[in-house]
């Protein structure tokens, strides 16, 4: 896809044309409401524009994007529903079910709690997943996330709520206050339930990147290295931090055959597990942690491992049969 159109204009949208659609049209799409969304030129269609203007553009949803694309919408029905959510005082917000009112998100990933973290999870650098609080005059937080399948291959990414992918590589569900988002047929890749007015409960959590997996079970928030012939995944048990630079840092890319060989909690820095690439509460104010669990699969075995933080030291391991 081009950068730029037949005029020269970038589809880079400059961010305070940006701000202003997004007020303009009360943070969701105009049609279905959704707080997911792309930025589309109503009139000209973007090949034809020689300037980005708010009031020629509004959000749309990826689903209601594609239908216009397909001439199931008109161009004109976009327009008076644009026009209508700018005059209507009781216009209804993305998801007015529930209204979150806060500055410092608590984000809560099975018994793993992050307060106030700027990024929940980064990979290799960059950030996979990241729930911020609200924009001014949103009730929707903010989300950037990257959403692949169970090979690594991206399906589709969420930026500040900007989707980008083709609509028909997910599905994104709104029952009261649960969003559900999903990679495929009956395949939840991410679930989050809004609990008013400062957190968020992550309920379901299926993501890959390169060789590095994250997932909820029972629970836990495990995270994964995945290589050629064996899987290493740590779960944490009861971890809790504030003020976190980033909730859980994996560099999947200097470290080829994980191994945990120790363990390190350090002020500000976070707890550092050596040998695995995987770091958690990294530049955390505080931070607690109640244990580990370690499950090693391979071709032959899988190896669970549960370490306690209890003073007991009484761990205690499990050969399973093989699962890969």
């Amino acid at each position: 896809m081009s950068t730029t159109n037949k005029h020269g204009l970038s589809r880079y949208i400059p961010a305070q044309i940006a701000r202003d659609v997004r007020v303009r049209s009360k943070f969701g799409c105009v049609l279905c409401r959704s707080a997911i969304y792309q930025y589309e030129h109503i009139s000209p269609e973007f090949n034809d524009a020689k300037e980005h203007t708010a009031v020629n553009i509004c959000l749309l949803c990826g689903r209601c994007h594609d239908k216009v694309t397909k001439g199931q919408v008109s161009k004109l029905s976009v327009r008076n529903a644009y026009e209508n959510i700018q005059r209507d005082a009781s216009a209804k917000r993305p998801f007015d079910d529930f209204v979150l009112d806060t500055q410092q998100l608590t984000v809560v990933l099975g018994s793993s709690i992050f307060h106030g973290a700027k990024a929940l999870i980064e990979i290799d650098g960059k950030s996979a997943l990241a729930i911020e609080p609200p924009e001014d005059g949103a009730f929707f937080p903010t989300i950037t996330g990257v959403f692949s399948d169970n090979k690594g291959d991206e399906l589709f990414r969420i930026e500040k709520n900007m989707w980008s992918g083709h609509p028909a590589a997910w599905d994104m569900t709104v029952e009261g206050n649960e969003i559900t988002i999903r990679s495929g047929p009956k395949k939840v890749a991410f679930k989050l339930v809004i609990d008013p007015p400062s957190k968020i409960i992550v309920e379901h959590l299926d993501m890959k990147s390169g060789n590095a997996y994250l997932r909820l079970r029972k629970g836990s928030l495990e995270v994964g290295r995945i290589t050629t012939y064996a899987e290493y995944f740590i779960g944490f048990q009861h971890f809790e931090c504030a003020g976190a630079e980033v909730g859980v840092s994996v560099d999947s890319k200097k470290i080829e055959s994980p191994t945990l060989r120790n363990l390190k909690m350090i002020g500000g820095k976070g707890v550092e597990l050596e040998g695995t690439g995987i770091t958690v509460g990294l530049g955390a104010a505080t931070m607690t942690i109640s244990g580990l669990s370690i499950e090693h699969a391979t071709k032959h075995y899988t190896k669970r491992l549960m370490i306690p933080f209890d003073g007991t030291n009484r761990e205690y391991s499990e050969i399973l049969p093989p699962r890969i």
